[in-house]
């Protein structure tokens, strides 16, 4: 366990490491942060790179020393467990105020350093165990003071940290600040449970009784303590670019689902699309916040050309969720928008076939309408009937704009725009089973 949990620790507080150091750098090489928590991450990649087998054995060969990867390792405990308090404090106090309560914790972290490599060094040689020495050494007298100072010192700063996370988790203000603190305070808990799992290791050298009972149970806690602490260091860096990837993610499926509403309206009404020369890319990966916004541009502008041939009496065979009646529903706006596109066309080809054929418009003005006608009737065509029916336009009443007051909030707006766009679809196909919206436009693109 020792030789896996422990390397994969050191691996993620090297990388931790670089990438605080890289990105504080380039952002602001005098924050003393950048340098608090890094010396935090670098500790952690000394402990466990320290403590993985392999190189624990190497150590001790090349100083000639027994076992003194166990004073460097468990001294870095210490001292990280110092660091991650004096980073906390400064996060949560003004500077002087800081410095005032951080002081004696780096006093008190170098009292009991010094006592621990005094008590080390009394402390008769042993053998090489890399994986088990605080178990195998429990016995020895001396041993024993310096695994209780070590307990003790780490104890205290674990429950320190826990102690000053938890509150100002829930006061942070800043959510991905608060998410990291919880995540350090979680991993402090472990360590905690890491400390009550060497101090039993204790009692039992003391008692002569078996010292290695729990002795697996160590790894699992101080790695996976670890790595919630780096996590937890790290996550008010990078947090919010997790939350703009997500909301990157959110826009783009959005932009697609949209599209069986957005297709309806700018084959009937091509002129509210703004960029005419861009195509409809539902792979889109760049500026997708840009093409969202157009998108329900076009659509809003598109519903308020078609307004005058929305009806509230339509209704639809298709869909029985269409009937319900209420003028919200997201169903009963796509059976209005899908028979107003028909109506809009029928008026629009009657008011246009006159004068097409009495060549009053130009041979490039012809082509363009018999393009958009084309599109248009594929567009229908790969429609399945529907029963819709729809009001006499006298019946018709004009309806709200897509940019009501109900719907200023341009993401409520999407949601609304989204449940529309799958409701027509669903109207037109009602064998589409796909929730999710992926794949309605598969073949409409």
């Amino acid at each position: 366990m020792n030789g896996v949990l422990y390397p994969l620790a050191a691996a993620l507080a090297w990388m931790a490491l670089a990438y605080r150091l890289v990105r504080g750098l380039r952002q602001d090489p005098r924050d003393p942060s950048l340098y608090s928590v890094g010396t935090a991450f670098a500790l952690l990649g000394v402990i466990f790179t320290v403590s993985t087998p392999a190189v624990w054995a190497r150590i001790d060969h090349a100083a000639a020393i027994p076992n003194l990867s166990l004073l460097i390792s468990q001294g870095c405990v210490i001292a990280f467990s110092g660091t991650i308090q004096c980073i906390i404090i400064f996060w949560t106090h003004p500077y002087v105020e800081g410095w005032r309560r951080a002081r004696w914790r780096i006093a008190w972290v170098l009292g009991v350093l010094i006592a621990m490599t005094v008590l080390f060094t009394a402390a008769g040689r042993q053998g090489e165990h890399p994986t088990d020495a605080a178990a195998t050494y429990a016995r020895d007298p001396v041993y024993a003071a310096y695994l209780g100072c070590y307990i003790a010192m780490v104890s205290l700063g674990f429950t320190d940290i826990v102690r000053l996370c938890l509150p100002y988790a829930r006061a942070a203000g800043r959510v991905w600040l608060s998410r990291g603190l919880r995540l350090t305070a979680t991993g402090a808990g472990l360590g905690l449970l890491y400390c009550a799992v060497r101090a039993a290791t204790l009692v039992e050298g003391l008692l002569g009784t078996d010292p290695e009972r729990l002795e697996a149970l160590v790894p699992i806690f101080a790695a996976l303590g670890a790595m919630l602490v780096i996590v937890g260091l790290t996550l008010p860096s990078f947090g919010p670019r997790l939350s703009r990837i997500a909301a990157w993610h959110v826009q783009r499926r959005a932009y697609r689902q949209m599209y069986p509403l957005w297709e309806a309206i700018t084959v009937t009404v091509p002129e509210v699309v703004l960029d005419p020369s861009a195509s409809p890319d539902r792979g889109i990966l760049r500026h997708v916040d840009r093409r969202l916004r157009r998108r329900v541009v076009e659509i809003g502008d598109g519903i308020r050309q078609l307004r005058h041939h929305m009806s509230d009496t339509v209704a639809t065979t298709a869909d029985p969720r269409a009937r319900t009646g209420r003028p919200g529903d997201a169903a009963v706006r796509a059976a209005q928008i899908l028979a107003a596109c028909l109506a809009y066309e029928a008026e629009r080809r009657a008011r246009l076939d006159t004068p097409v054929a009495d060549g009053t418009a130009d041979g490039a003005q012809r082509a363009d309408e018999q393009q958009r006608r084309a599109r248009w009737d594929a567009w229908r065509a790969a429609l399945p009937a529907t029963g819709l029916r729809s009001a006499t336009p006298a019946d018709a009443g004009p309806q709200p704009p897509a940019s009501s007051a109900d719907h200023d909030d341009f993401a409520a707006e999407v949601r609304r725009l989204v449940d529309v766009a799958r409701a027509l679809r669903e109207s037109c196909n009602p064998a589409a089973g796909d929730p999710a919206g992926t794949s309605q436009i598969g073949s409409s693109t």
